[in-house]
């Protein structure tokens, strides 16, 4: 009886320990697979921080995307490392990099499906880019994006200005509130092909993302004032 025992017990802690070396080694592969992640998104992030014209025609279409946020972020930090700031961070894009931009804000509101588009209408900084949006997905041919984002704007307001009896009973959306809305709108994202979309309007428009040198600032003042 004491030997079974002892056999149970050996057993046991022998499946421990070979469980306990599984985890380790797990969580050290997935360890090094983290560092390796960031240490690439770095080198991205700082290969990408100013855009010059000949980098633009080396950059693969798949990536021109990825590309144009990494020198958004570039300038984004530029604008608050700032003693004094003039108006908001979007007024100094580029028309295309508006668009971009607010793209990518409304996919940041959503904070990877915990979030909700509520937070794009009314929270900093997703809401700077609030004007945009309907011309951003509109550009990139995304109608049914953009017909949703109008209509959980409209909600929006109606909440903001304690409205909410006034939904239109006939809208498509009229039954809609903001988790409804935001699921809908993760499911378009994913079936949208956005980020393909978004890469060939870049690669179409070059000039609106590419980063001029101290030469060229004249012009880029045109292109952020057009």
């Amino acid at each position: 009886m004491e030997f079974a025992k002892s056999l149970i017990w050996f057993l046991f802690v022998g499946a421990c320990v070979v469980l306990a070396y599984f985890f380790l080694k797990r969580f050290r592969e997935l360890k090094k697979k983290q560092i390796a992640q960031q240490a690439l998104y770095d080198e991205k992030k700082e290969k990408y921080s100013h855009i010059t014209s000949e980098m633009f025609d080396d950059i693969p279409l798949d990536e021109l995307t990825h590309a144009v946020i990494f020198q958004i972020m570039a300038k984004e930090d530029e604008y608050y490392d700032q003693e004094e700031l003039v108006g908001q961070f979007v007024d100094n894009l580029t028309h295309g990099e508006k668009l971009i931009y607010t793209i990518y804000q409304v996919e940041n509101s959503l904070q990877g499906g915990k979030g909700s588009i509520h937070s794009f209408f009314i929270t900093e900084p997703y809401c700077q880019c609030r004007p945009y949006y309907k011309e951003a997905y509109e550009t990139i041919h995304c109608h049914e994006i953009s017909t949703l984002l109008q209509a959980a704007e409209h909600l929006a307001i109606l909440i903001e200005n304690d409205q909410e009896d006034q939904i239109d009973e006939d809208s498509d959306y009229a039954t809609y509130n903001f988790s409804d809305f935001t699921n809908e709108l993760i499911a378009m994202i994913r079936s949208g092909g956005v980020m393909e979309k978004c890469n060939q309007y870049i690669k179409e428009h070059k000039d609106d993302f590419i980063n001029l040198n101290q030469e060229g600032e004249e012009k880029d003042e045109e292109r952020i004032s057009e």
